[in-house]
């Protein structure tokens, strides 16, 4: 792979996580700030739209200032989490290649489940009467950057390009719990299921994924918290 391939890759990784990262510091910033409303007594339709303009603006700020904190510690030799970079099989064991080739075609299937699930809120939203809610707007948006996230980096994995792998996995960890309130709030609650599960299994197999290639010892313990963030979002909207 020559140097003017992989500078175009790198170029390319960082649009795409910068503008991944915009979209979920939006709706992070627009779920703190529409929980603290909807706990001061508003009523749903009363919190969305000053959680959107003030949680999501800040949100984005935070998000984008924190990119470039990160770039910036990562360019001086000093990263916040080790970020695995490998252009050469012949770095990657059999075994570990053949979890690469296990894991990538699993993202591409999660891919798909996301971007299926977002036409599935579409179509569910634009079928509402009245007030459409925005919090499912919302999740349509993110389920769309999901999949050409995961899509991107499920074909940068099938190259042995694995360094923003690490911040994908937080991204289905989000997945799982903006599915988990679509599950709660009865949006499309079937495709949201299969949605938590997706997201659970992919960030279940970047989690052993970056533990093998890392060196890890004894348990990969990223790909168990994702199995049990994955249980804890079909559990809760059952029993609350």
């Amino acid at each position: 792979m020559t140097s003017q391939s992989l500078r175009h890759k790198a170029s390319r990784g960082l649009a795409i996580h910068l503008v991944t990262w915009v979209v979920v510091g939006l709706i992070l910033g627009w779920f703190v700030v529409y929980s603290a409303l909807r706990l001061g007594g508003d009523s749903p339709n009363q919190a969305a739209l000053p959680a959107l303009l003030v949680g999501g603006t800040l949100g984005v700020i935070v998000a984008v200032l924190g990119v470039v904190w990160a770039r910036h510690r990562a360019a001086t030799g000093r990263p916040i989490v080790h970020r695995i970079r490998i252009t050469d099989s012949t770095q990657v064991s059999t075994r570990d290649q053949e979890i690469v080739r296990l894991v990538w075609p699993a993202l591409l299937g999660v891919a798909a489940i996301a971007a299926g699930m977002a036409v599935v809120l579409g179509i569910h939203w634009l079928g509402l009467h009245g007030a459409r809610p925005k919090s499912e707007l919302l999740m349509i948006i993110w389920d769309l950057v999901l999949a050409l996230w995961l899509l991107d980096e499920g074909l940068r994995v099938r190259e042995l390009i694995m360094d923003g792998i690490e911040s994908l996995y937080f991204g289905c960890l989000l997945t799982m719990v903006l599915a988990s309130i679509g599950l709660a709030r009865d949006y499309a609650a079937g495709g949201q299921v299969v949605l938590i599960v997706a997201a659970g299994l992919g960030a279940a197999a970047i989690g052993v994924l970056t533990w093998r290639l890392s060196a890890g010892r004894f348990v990969p313990v990223s790909a168990i918290v994702a199995i049990g963030v994955a249980a804890l979002s079909l559990i809760i909207p059952i029993v609350s």
